[in-house]
């Protein structure tokens, strides 16, 4: 890990007021409280802040050498206890070695016998301090580093589940469209042909928008009127559709998210029925979302014996995971016509 001071200027340039400040205030102490020599104090507070400031930068490996989840709370304090008193027993002696080179003996001397209390006294807290503050960044650091992480897991868990959703809804019209080729294949060919020119297109739009979440409602419709066409070869005229699109075709929305509504009207309201089936679709905007429904007419008899399958859970489970609300979707069932209404917010970016 990064030295703290190192990788964010300010703290460095704070970490230099720190000293000044310190030194200032040991200065007026010693002269004004010990009565020390004025100049002996001058040289003596300059050298040994400079030197404490030094290793002050390097009690940071020490704090990291001893962060270790595993290691006792009491080997932590004999840990650091035993640094303190080697660091300060070490700077004291390098500042009076440096004091004895620069002034007579006795003078220094003297000085020594007025600071050396306070001054060992000063050079353990501030280990202390310096000590807890490395520690706050170094578990500050952590802690963001392990919601980062989690926050990573969770966009992964989720991706996971809108993959494993995408891949239960594919499939299903896929095997239809397979089974209605192989009929048609051998009651009407030519029919057949265009259901897999249209199949192919629509499944080069699939793998094309495979990694985007988010498409245009334009791009989508688009999407869904082709797979309508592909199911429209197979129901003809008893298959109509109707798309009232106002003001929102650069509306963004889950991808391939539609589809199984489509599938749903086909199922239960076309397939199921010799009458004619109108799928409508409406899509506005509102305020800061977009309402997007589908209706389809249905024969009341066909509709009452089965659900509503897979398709209408998965977009609500979808729905869920992009936007964290499951409730943005909702089912009417009234005078024999079926509806879902969608309600996609708008202001989630691509």
């Amino acid at each position: 890990m990064k030295h703290p001071l190192f990788k964010n200027p300010a703290l460095l340039i704070w970490y230099f007021v720190f000293w000044i400040i310190l030194s200032v205030i040991q200065f007026l102490f010693d002269t004004r409280v010990f009565g020390a020599n004025l100049s002996i104090t001058l040289v003596d507070v300059i050298i040994s802040n400079l030197i404490y400031m030094m290793l002050g930068l390097g009690i940071w490996y020490v704090v990291i050498g001893g962060a270790n989840e595993k290691r006792s709370q009491l080997y932590l304090v004999f840990y650091h206890v035993f640094a303190l008193m080697f660091i300060v027993s070490f700077w004291m002696w390098v500042t009076n070695q440096i004091d004895l080179v620069l002034f007579d003996e006795e003078p220094v001397k003297t000085h020594m016998k007025l600071v050396m209390p306070g001054k060992a006294g000063l050079g353990a807290l501030i280990y202390i301090l310096i000590a807890a503050f490395y520690y706050t960044f170094f578990f500050y650091n952590r802690l963001d580093e392990k919601l980062k992480e989690e926050t990573r897991l969770k966009e992964l868990v989720t991706q996971t589940q809108l993959n494993e959703l995408k891949s239960q809804i594919n499939p299903h019209f896929l095997f239809n469209s397979l089974n209605s080729v192989s009929y048609l294949t051998m009651s009407e060919p030519a029919k057949a042909q265009e259901m897999v020119i249209k199949l192919s297109s629509f499944l080069r739009y699939s793998l094309k928008h495979k990694q985007n979440q988010l498409v245009t409602i334009d791009q989508e419709i688009d999407h869904i009127k082709l797979y309508l066409e592909i199911e429209k070869v197979r129901f003809g005229d008893k298959l109509l559709t109707d798309f009232q699109i106002e003001g929102c075709k650069s509306c963004l929305i889950p991808n391939m998210i539609l589809q199984p509504i489509y599938e749903n009207a086909i199922k239960y309201g076309v397939y199921e029925t010799t009458s004619q089936v109108v799928i409508k679709t409406v899509a506005y905007k509102s305020k800061e979302d977009m309402i997007f429904s589908v209706s389809n007419n249905y024969d009341p008899d066909t509709f009452a014996k089965k659900g509503e399958g897979i398709g209408l859970l998965n977009i609500k489970r979808r729905l869920g995971l992009v936007y964290g609300d499951a409730t943005l979707l909702s089912v009417n069932n009234e005078n024999q016509v079926f509806t879902v209404t969608l309600v996609i917010p708008q202001n989630k970016k691509m």
